[in-house]
């Protein structure tokens, strides 16, 4: 972290609300059902064995990067281990994520950004009955992802490699809605900005989008400020990590929030 980060999520943490803080119906059961609840899903067990086995593979992918690229793994030759140490959603989050789809149950959710495949078995888990589109831009770490998903023989993912920038026009237009976006690559302003512009055209009243690393840089805070003060948004909740936006029609004004994770 740069100073200036550093003086922010300092801030972030004496100033973010809790449950009690929130004043919204829907926020306060949102924040103890799903931030404050520590019940283990049985399938929390698995994943977290998956995970374990992906921190001591020392399997090498020759890696591509789209976007803004990896802070902390500058070489292009990439250790699993070391993508899944510091290029994926940590245990807390991913968890969190699980929680949130077992709530809501989208039915059609799309993924920018598979990675190592980690976090979309989260997805996929806390929704067997849906659909997981998953998108990744690099062909080895794409391909190394499909293997993670047979060797669990998790069949509701579906994942397709490619740039986003053209790839992500050519689903939507297969797709009707979108129920769950999850934007995880590129971590760069424009581009952030037209996947939330292009997923809006899919979204119906009971969608959620959430776009991770929302202080990774003053472009991808630039981005969140913006997605958050769009018409469409209603309910903004900021985690710092990651921030997600709802379009329900039950808030009668906008309302946005910074809570504590």
């Amino acid at each position: 972290m740069t100073l200036k980060n550093i003086i922010h999520f300092i801030n972030y943490k004496l100033t973010a609300y809790t449950e009690h803080d929130v004043h919204s119906p829907f926020v306060f059961d949102f924040y103890n059902e799903l931030i404050l609840n520590n019940y283990p899903y049985n399938d929390f067990f698995t994943l977290n064995e998956v995970r374990q086995a992906l921190l001591k593979d020392e399997t090498i992918i020759d890696v591509t990067d789209y976007g803004a690229g990896s802070r902390k793994l500058k070489s292009n030759q990439r250790q699993v281990s070391d993508i899944a140490k510091v290029g994926i959603s940590n245990k807390k989050q991913s968890e969190f994520f699980y929680r949130l789809i077992n709530k809501f149950k989208p039915h059609t959710i799309v993924e920018l950004g598979t990675s190592i495949g980690l976090n979309t078995l989260y997805l996929a888990k806390a929704a067997p009955q849906s659909t997981i589109y998953t998108m990744e831009g690099c062909a080895n770490i794409h391909q190394y992802a499909q293997g993670v998903f047979n060797q669990c023989q998790q069949n509701n993912i579906k994942a397709l490699q490619g740039n986003f920038n053209t790839e992500l026009p050519v689903l939507l237009k297969n797709l009707d809605t979108i129920d769950l976006l999850y934007v995880d690559g590129n971590h760069a302003y424009e581009p952030t900005v037209n996947y939330f512009k292009l997923a809006l055209e899919k979204k119906n009243t009971h969608s959620i989008f959430i776009f991770d690393d929302i202080n990774w840089s003053d472009d991808m805070q630039k981005a969140w400020k913006e997605i958050c003060s769009h018409s469409e948004v209603t309910l903004s909740l900021d985690f710092f990590y990651f921030g997600i936006v709802f379009f329900r029609k039950e808030n009668l004004q906008k309302e946005h929030f910074v809570l504590r994770f």
